[in-house]
């Protein structure tokens, strides 16, 4: 991992996520393997991410290595909350090439209202996310 535990400030779960703030500013998002998301897992998710932030906005650092399943309708309300969503810029991290395709696409057709990236490791990721508080 890219950090220790003990830089961990706060962690929330959900039924499909794990959601950590960490000490350098990052919220860390980890799908849970197998996740199905629909539109009210989707909410629980936003809701639990709202909470973790208390209404600060963080870049995010995404687990893009487990696939996951989202549904149509769940992808519009990805797209409806993003204006209120608190983060600055969120990167994907995955070495898997499919993943990045399917990612890379989903950029393209929904183009994002914040900086977005895709990495093949934590380190850049992390990296490029700092630049984005500054």
């Amino acid at each position: 991992m890219f950090y220790q535990e003990e830089d961990i400030i706060r962690e929330i779960k959900t039924s499909t996520t794990r959601m950590r703030l960490l000490k350098n500013g990052i919220i860390h998002y980890t799908y849970l393997p197998k996740a199905q998301i629909d539109v009210a897992e989707h909410m629980e998710n936003y809701h639990a991410l709202v909470e973790l932030a208390a209404g600060k906005n963080y870049p995010l650092i995404i687990d893009a290595s487990e696939l996951i399943n989202i549904t149509a309708e769940a992808r519009a309300k990805v797209r409806e909350l993003e204006p209120v969503t608190p983060t600055l810029a969120k990167a994907f991290v995955t070495k898997s090439l499919g993943h990045k395709l399917l990612i890379s696409f989903f950029f393209k057709v929904n183009k994002p209202t914040i900086p977005n990236r895709i990495f093949s490791n934590y380190e850049e990721a992390v990296e490029w996310l700092l630049q984005t508080q500054q």
